[in-house]
């Protein structure tokens, strides 16, 4: 586990927060952080700090094992992903706990990579069912799941837009984002090309499939809502992208129209936005909200003879 290897330990550690999402409040990692705080007062611990530059990304605390609970382990904290004030008095409380009692190492790495550990620990929390009790899914194979039909749509999508003079070089060398990934069947398809997507999926199980397969790679999947992106990132992306969004009626297209709009939001100024839909009515309707938010672009038809996968695209840039 990358976790493992940043910080030098072997022993089995936890982070204190349950889920990717509340990263962004850390309410359990400030109350345990005051409680240790109070108890360095009196009793010093082991510790390890994560740092880049003087901002702590995040503090491993020793455990030593109990009859309660014989094993060691190390309860990993961070606020690296929450937003203010929580980042802030993480920061406050960190220091004053380093003040009063020093690491016994420090690790200096980029905020990226850290993000790519925390990342990983939670798609390997979900791939061993401790963050779904009681799961009693069974792995399916990959020939009933994955499909190499639908890679290679997303393969001809790719050229038919490479053909009517799109580039795509900015999207491999910069960071890219693909929203409602499901089980990474596209993923594949991006994979293959050579992009290296962040994939972002609401659903658990869809997201657990593709990483028992290894098909999504776990420091680069989430388990997050698409409707509330902007929440967690900043317009940061280089190229978004989203197969066979939908499908985009009327009744329900203000769920889809606020997942393009938020994909607009964190995708970096000139960067790239490129999604799929089956019908021309939904990409239509998809099309009018990105304009409506700053970014230019154009419908293509990519209909063929099967008529089911990634029949009409948008793609865009932002301005």
């Amino acid at each position: 586990m990358l976790l493992q290897e940043l910080s030098g330990i072997s022993e089995t550690l936890y982070l204190v927060e349950e889920s990717y999402s509340s990263q962004r409040t850390i309410e359990s990692t400030l109350r345990y952080l005051a409680g240790v705080h109070t108890f360095v007062a009196q009793e010093k611990i082991r510790l390890i700090r994560i740092k880049k530059e003087e901002q702590t990304l995040g503090l491993f605390i020793f455990n030593p094992g109990n009859k309660e609970f014989p094993v060691d382990f190390w309860s990993v904290f961070t606020g690296a992903l929450a937003k203010e004030p929580y980042r802030r008095e993480f920061e406050e409380l960190s220091a004053s706990i380093l003040l009063q009692n020093p690491a016994e190492k420090e690790f200096e790495i980029s905020s990226e990579l850290w993000r790519d550990a925390i990342n990983e620990y939670y798609s390997l929390m979900l791939i061993s069912r401790n963050l779904c009790p009681g799961c009693s899914t069974e792995l399916e194979a990959y020939d009933c799941v994955f499909s190499e039909g639908r890679v290679k749509r997303v393969q001809e999508s790719f050229e038919k837009l490479k053909a009517k003079g799109y580039s795509f070089e900015s999207g491999k060398k910069g960071k890219m984002l693909e929203v409602c990934c499901g089980n990474g069947m596209s993923t594949l398809a991006l994979h293959r090309m050579g992009f290296e997507p962040l994939g972002v999926e609401v659903n658990k199980c869809t997201l657990c499939q593709g990483l028992e397969h290894r098909v999504l790679n776990p420091k680069k999947a989430l388990v997050l809502d698409a409707t509330k992106l902007s929440e967690y990132f900043e317009p940061e992306f280089d190229f978004v992208v989203g197969f066979m969004l939908g499908l985009v009626y009327e009744f329900n297209k203000g769920l889809w129209i606020g997942i393009v709009k938020e994909a607009a939001k964190v995708t970096a100024k000139g960067g790239l936005l490129l999604f799929s839909v089956k019908s021309r009515p939904e990409i239509e309707i998809l099309a009018k909200a990105l304009f409506e938010v700053g970014v230019i672009g154009e419908i293509v038809d990519n209909e063929d003879s099967d008529g089911i996968f990634d029949q009409w695209l948008f793609i865009g840039r932002k301005i």
